[in-house]
């Protein structure tokens, strides 16, 4: 019984993190973890965006480009 509780709980946070990636909830998070990576990987310390920046940066990129929509 307690196998089948843990692991209906690790598939509805496979389920959760999965949304979050497809909606785009979690991209700051992701972008955080990029940063660390390329601090290990360069050796540089970068202050990361704010999540407010982070937000305004990504709304700035959206929209800064041609849109072929209409």
């Amino acid at each position: 019984m307690r196998r089948v509780i843990y692991l209906t709980k690790f598939r509805g946070r496979q389920i959760w993190w999965a949304l979050r990636q497809i909606f785009g909830d979690a991209a700051y998070e992701n972008y955080l973890q990029s940063v660390q990576r390329h601090e290990a990987h360069d050796g540089k310390i970068t202050s990361p965006l704010t999540r407010d920046e982070f937000y305004l940066d990504s709304l700035q990129r959206r929209y800064s480009k041609i849109s072929r929509c209409c």
